[in-house]
């Protein structure tokens, strides 16, 4: 799916030839190998996660063990989660995101449409699209970049890092990067209306997707691009979903019908017939 698409396109310019763990082994002093260790998904592993200077080393504990740490009831226990839990997500997201690549350029080319252009990556984890658009956009191009994950976690720290330092390395001199921590209590407000929002793999773990929905929508440019998925995964009922937010998983037919109503789909198929497809959206004038 490809829309309006005149100033932009994703040429792969990486001529420093970045590879994949470069900004994990610097941050954490690891080596590649121990880079993709750390990150590679495998039943029933408990990895010796190092610390940062942003955070504390999370060892021997599994991902379930450390959401049963304490309870995750209220808001402020479930945004707890993602700082207790430390690098286990900077490392898993950057290892998952190395098969997707293609999929980052294809939908970047989709919706980056023009010079100047506010693009949002909430629940941004650790920016894998902001990333692939920075490591290959072409160098003078201009663009407002916003990222939104919990405050104080660690992958928003990694992420805002490697971004930054992405703008560095290649000379950036038109980028700008704000980051936007979301609060237990209160939703982000940005700094100016946004053109193109993307929420990957992120719906599912979010206390509220209708709230989420209202504050994205009211800060939305007109004709602004949504690219969204919204993970149902399956769960016993005995079992604890654990960051799979039941609170979510409730207000998924409010959602959907929510987005029919103030978006268009121009993109992918309907919730119904692929509940776990990407969807893109135009926004209604």
């Amino acid at each position: 799916m490809t829309l309006k698409n005149n100033d932009f396109n994703i040429v792969s310019l990486n001529k420093k030839n970045y590879k994949w763990y470069d900004f994990l082994c610097e941050y954490y002093n690891v080596t590649p190998s121990q880079a993709l260790e750390l990150g590679t998904r495998k039943t029933g592993r408990k990895p010796s996660l190092p610390g940062s200077k942003t955070c504390s080393p999370v060892s021997n504990l599994n991902y379930e063990q450390i959401w049963a740490l304490k309870e995750r009831k209220t808001p402020e226990g479930v945004f707890s989660f993602y700082r207790d839990q430390g690098a286990w997500s900077t490392f898993r997201q950057e290892v998952r995101h190395l098969e997707l690549k293609n999929l980052h350029r294809g939908i970047l080319n989709s919706i980056i449409r023009k010079q100047n252009m506010h693009f949002c990556e909430y629940g941004c984890g650790v920016a894998p699209y902001a990333s692939t658009l920075l490591l290959e956009c072409p160098q003078d191009f201009k663009i407002d970049i916003s990222i939104s994950d919990v405050a104080g976690c660690e992958h928003l720290y990694f992420a805002e890092w490697k971004l930054n330092k992405i703008v560095e390395q290649r000379a950036l001199k038109n980028v700008t990067i704000n980051t936007v921590p979301v609060e237990p209590t209160t939703l982000p407000t940005y700094h100016k209306p946004i053109d193109a929002l993307l929420i990957f793999e992120v719906l599912e773990h979010v206390l509220s997707p209708v709230d989420t929905l209202n504050n994205i929508t009211e800060q939305m440019s007109d004709q602004a691009l949504f690219v969204e998925n919204f993970i149902k995964h399956e769960h016993d009922d005995d079992d604890d979903p654990g960051p799979d937010l039941e609170s979510a998983a409730d207000e998924r037919s409010e959602y959907y019908e929510m987005l029919d109503e103030q978006f268009r789909l121009v993109g992918g198929n309907p919730e119904p017939v692929d509940p776990n497809g990407t969807r893109f959206w135009i926004k209604n004038n």
